[in-house]
């Protein structure tokens, strides 16, 4: 019954007035870059990642490992689909450019990051590029990858104190070990966060909220804090190199609401940016 509910969910998807075009989830899915206003295929002479959904299952391909998923639900919005695996980890699907079959992926499996990716049957009038070494994994990479798969275990740390500017700024991220403390709003919120997830291949670790903080301002305090203490991502830093980070905001997750509130911290009212980098200041 529940299978069968599931494709009927699918098809109401695929087939629902309003549209510009029919919705059609059930097809594979290619992985493509986005420069600009241009999407590209690169081409690191292996296979890329693609994820295929079929009825009430998807099927990632990664460039180290395959998954299977069973579809759990599924939740429909203005112009995306969410598709849940389980009670919390979902592939969020947003169209992009529905005539040229584009979308953007965001999954709580690769810390809440984005990509783009395009339909099989509009794959042909994708351009494709040559990767260089800052697109592709080498040979090198790969054997790398096999000694961490044999080792279970990859050893990276991000711990110190990262700023935008080590000179200037007030907001900062402070690691060691698990634990995060950081400075969502100056004078008025300071939270404390612990690793939840590590994603070896990109050197990626997201984190959740602790536990209702102490240190509030007048606009903190009034915040509905005991919904923000779950299990959901609500940063996520990549490792660029030991003096370089990436850093994510994601917002406080209300369980109650199902949705993200305070979608900007310091960093984003300090950067000019999209992207914030931040500097290892001190250890």
């Amino acid at each position: 019954m529940k299978y069968l509910q599931l494709i009927l969910m699918l098809f109401i998807i695929t087939s629902c007035k309003g549209q510009d075009d029919n919705v059609d989830l059930n097809t594979t899915w290619y992985e493509i870059k986005k420069q600009g206003n241009n999407y590209s295929i690169v081409d690191c002479g292996y296979e890329g990642e693609w994820f295929k959904i079929v009825n009430d299952s998807i099927y990632d391909h990664g460039i180290m490992e395959d998954s299977k998923f069973k579809i759990d639900r599924i939740v429909r919005k203005e112009n995306s689909v969410s598709l849940y695996i389980n009670k919390k980890e979902e592939y969020n699907i947003t169209w992009i450019d529905r005539k040229r079959g584009i979308i953007k992926k965001t999954s709580d499996l690769e810390g809440n990051n984005s990509k783009y990716y395009v339909r099989k049957s509009n794959l042909n009038n994708i351009k494709h590029v040559k990767g260089t070494n800052k697109d592709c994994i080498t040979s090198e990479d790969f054997n790398e990858t096999k000694k961490i798969s044999t080792n279970d275990k990859l050893s990276y740390s991000a711990n110190g104190t990262w700023k935008l500017n080590c000179e200037e700024e007030v907001a900062n991220i402070s690691i060691k070990g698990k634990n995060a403390f950081l400075v969502v709003l100056f004078n008025q919120i300071y939270i404390e966060m612990v690793e939840t997830k590590r994603y070896d291949f990109e050197k990626g670790i997201a984190y959740k909220l602790k536990e209702i903080p102490d240190d509030l301002g007048t606009y903190g305090i009034k915040l509905d804090w005991k919904e923000y203490v779950n299990d959901k991502p609500i940063a996520y830093i990549k490792i660029i190199d030991d003096n370089t980070i990436n850093f994510y905001w994601y917002g406080f997750y209300n369980k109650k609401t199902n949705k993200r509130e305070m979608t900007e911290c310091q960093f984003n009212q300090d950067s000019n940016e999209k992207d914030i980098v931040l500097k290892k200041c001190s250890e």
